[in-house]
This record gives structure tokens, sequence and C-alpha cells, in this order.
């Protein structure tokens, strides 16, 4: 009994410490005593108010000097300090986001560029991409972060999306793009205030990017020849891919609402890659292009259902009077891309002149600049 006592005694005098310095640094860095509107904004991966320099050494080679990545206070990159400025908003996932490319060697730096000397106004482009969202994450964004931006009001949403969306997406990631929930249970109290769990959440969207698909890896990957060994689809993926394109519509269709409801005109973008390669004349894919339901699918699936979901996304803006841009039929090369999907500084200034010269040749109102 005596041991037993001691024993107890001496859990105590190592646990009662240990909570201390824990309820301690909860209370000093969670958000349990006051939490403002955008502490929600954690849980879509928005980066605020930072600016990081990348080394992209392992992407481009060893000559390669980091990259300057810059988000402002409100998460945007882009070089507009007043939100009220912002004619363009562009919406997508990493593509969009352009983590490795430097400030003002995006695609919207290319296109505002180019916007701003056709006009003699400055026309701000500004970049909302967000590492790993799909439409998911585009649609909390719209619930959750946009709003938080006082005065933002585009003319025009630019909707680079559907590459996070054609591999057969159940649901948000919850590591990244998962939706707020508020129903008071004690795990959603912790979501909301815990630094311990916010870091928890931090490293999940680690593991999540390292188990990321073959194509959105964030790594260099050459595209020679002998990594395209898929000649066929598999079996059963057109009825996966009708599925899958059936629930992208339905998120889709509250994008284009909801960019009605600030007032603005949809622009949809297909988005081009390297995961298919034509061969002498034969259409390969590469053989492991993601994985669904313990299944893994090649890199002719994904292209049938990116297709697909381009085939909709082009009906569904067109019918809400907006724009599509097919970038996915313009002509890119190899060193344009860093992997299968990520372009280069070179791919993306390719991809914002085609964006303009778009704007030219579809006529698409260019919007008058802020006095």
């Amino acid at each position: 009994m005596k041991w037993t006592r001691k024993f107890l005694y001496i859990i105590i005098a190592i646990c009662t410490p240990l909570l201390i310095v824990i309820v301690t640094i909860e209370l000093v860095f969670g958000t349990w005593i006051q939490e403002n509107e955008w502490d929600k904004t954690r849980y879509l991966n928005i980066i605020r108010d930072t600016r990081i320099k990348y080394n992209v050494s392992n992407i481009y080679g060893k000559e390669m000097p980091p990259v300057t990545y810059t988000r402002d206070k409100y998460g945007l990159r882009g070089s507009s300090s007043n939100p009220k400025n912002i004619k363009i908003l562009t919406i997508g996932g990493s593509t969009t986001d352009q983590r490795y490319i430097s400030d003002g060697n995006t695609y919207q730096d290319i296109l505002q560029s180019r916007l701003t000397k056709n006009t003699g106004r400055k026309i701000y482009v500004a970049n909302a991409g967000l590492d790993g969202h799909s439409t998911f994450g585009h649609i909390e964004s719209f619930r959750t972060w946009f709003p938080l931006i006082e005065g933002l009001k585009p003319d025009y949403i630019i909707f680079y999306v559907g590459i996070n969306d054609a591999s057969f997406r159940k649901g948000p990631n919850q590591a990244i793009d998962n939706f707020l929930v508020d129903h008071a249970t004690w795990r959603n109290t912790l979501r909301r205030h815990s630094v311990f769990y916010d870091a928890l959440r931090n490293l999940r969207a680690i593991l999540a990017q390292a188990k990321a698909p073959s194509y959105a890896g964030h790594a260099q990957v050459l595209s020679k020849d002998e990594i395209y060994q898929a000649f066929n689809k598999s079996e059963g993926v057109d009825r996966l891919i009708t599925e899958n394109t059936k629930k992208f519509e339905y998120r889709f269709k509250i994008l284009i609402t909801q960019t009605q409801f600030y007032g603005a005109i949809p622009i949809c973008v297909s988005q081009p890659h390297l995961i298919t390669k034509d061969i002498k004349g034969v259409k390969k894919g590469i053989e492991q292009a993601f994985e669904y339901e313990g299944r893994f699918f090649n890199g002719l699936d994904y292209d049938a259902s990116i297709r697909s979901i381009n085939t909709s996304m082009q009906k569904l803006c067109l019918e809400a009077d907006g724009f599509y841009i097919d970038v996915a039929r313009k002509q890119f090369r190899q060193e344009d891309f860093y992997d299968l999907v990520h372009l280069t500084s070179t791919g993306a200034r390719k991809l914002g002149e085609y964006l303009f010269q778009e704007f030219l040749s579809q006529d698409i109102a260019i919007p008058r600049a802020n006095k």
C-alpha cells in the first residue's frame, strides 16, 4: 500500500508541472481567451503577413537562387495593398498558388503587367490560390476567408481549377481544405482553440503532401518517354469519371453562385499537364497517377477525368454569362513544367501571356482601375 501511494505521488509530481506547462502554452498561444475571425482561416492552409525564401535547388537545379514567396495581411499574393483595387481574383490550388515561383513572376503578375501596359491603367490581379485546395476548399474560402477581406469586390474571378478534383474526390482533404465544423463537440472546440491541435493539423498537412499523387509532389519529375507505360484506360473507370464529374458540377455551381453574389464574372480556365504524352502518334499515360479506394489509376484515366471536368466547367461558366479559356489546348513544352502539373517561371509567363491574348480575342472587357 505504501509503495502504491508513493508511486501515485511520483506520478502526480511529474504530471502536475507538465500539465501547468501545457495549460500555459495553450492560454498564451491558443485562442481560448480571445478569438478573432481570422483564426478560423488556419483550417484552410492560409498563410498571412509572411515572406518566405524557398530553396528550390531540388526543383530547378543547384544554381537556381531561392524564390521569394509573399502573402499579405489578407492572405493574398500580389502587389495591391488595398483589396478595393483588386479587379481580378484568381482561385485554385497549388498551380494557382505557385509557391515555388518568385513574386513578380507568377502568371497573375504577367497578366497584370500586360493588362496595365495595354490600358495605361493599373489593373491589379490578386492570387488567392492555396496549395492542396480542391473545389471543397474554394467553397470554404468564399464562406470563411473572402468575407474577411474588407472591400474585396473583383470584376472577374478566374477559376484555374480541376487538377485536384480529377482524382475522384470523396470529400475535402481533412488536413488542408476541410470545412470548419460549427457543432459544439469537444473535438471541434479543440480544433478551434488548441495550439497543439493546430500543430497536429500542420503535421497532417505535411504528411498528406508527402502522400500526394505522383503528379502533385512538388519535386522535379522529368517526363521521359519511359515513364509513360499505360496504353489503355483502366476497367470501369468511365463510370467513376461520370460520378466524379457530377459531384464536381454540384460544387462548381456553388462557386458560380458565390461569384455572382460578389457581382463578378467567372472566367474558367483549363489546365495543361504532362500526365499523358503523345509518343510516335500514340497517347500514353504514366502508370500510377493517383490512388482511389485502394486502387491505382493511370495517366489516361486522369486525363479523361480532367477533360470531363473541363467540359462541365465550360458549360457552367458559359451558362453564367462567363468566359472559358481552354489553356489545356495551348502549346506548352517540357521545360515549362518542373513536375507533371506545376509550371516553371517560363511556363507561368507563357500562361499569363495566353490569358492576356484571350482577354483580347474573346473581347473580355478590361475593368477600369480605381482613381
